[in-house]
């Protein structure tokens, strides 16, 4: 008899229960997927942070441009700030003014406040749908 007839089924099992290759490439598939999960998670948080910010530096210098040309119509500023914003997300941007005269005790002073927002979208669903993205800045003209 050869020495493969001779061995028993309980001894081929435990040697193939104690085999370590694979286990590498098994623990791999199950943790690859919730380590991307988490770096999509964060690039998109970044990315959404970038944007805010972008948002942000477009109203502050619409608000400057506001005030260094205090008769320039609002479809002009809004044109000033869309084209600040950072790649292509100009268009998206929806702005507002509020007007408050008298606002330094002055007949010739008048504040504007310009209110910009942003709908903006996770790439990745499980972070929620979209979030408004916010950010206002004050225009003090002297007219």
């Amino acid at each position: 008899m050869s020495s493969r007839q001779k061995r028993r089924p309980e001894t081929c099992i435990w040697q193939i229960a104690g085999d370590q290759r694979g286990v590498s490439i098994v623990e791999f598939a199950i943790i690859a997927p919730l380590l991307l999960t988490m770096t999509v998670g964060v690039i998109d948080f970044a990315r959404m942070f970038y944007v805010r910010q972008g948002l942000e530096y477009a109203t502050e210098e619409a608000a400057r441009y506001f005030m260094l040309n205090p008769s320039a119509a609002t479809a002009t500023v809004t044109t000033e700030l869309r084209g600040k914003m950072p790649g292509t997300m100009g268009p998206g941007v929806n702005v507002a003014y509020a007007d408050t005269a008298n606002c330094n005790s002055n007949s010739t002073v008048t504040c504007t406040t310009i209110t910009a927002t942003y709908s903006f979208s996770f790439v990745v669903g499980y972070l929620g749908a979209a979030k408004t993205l916010r950010a206002t800045a004050q225009a003090v003209r002297v007219l």
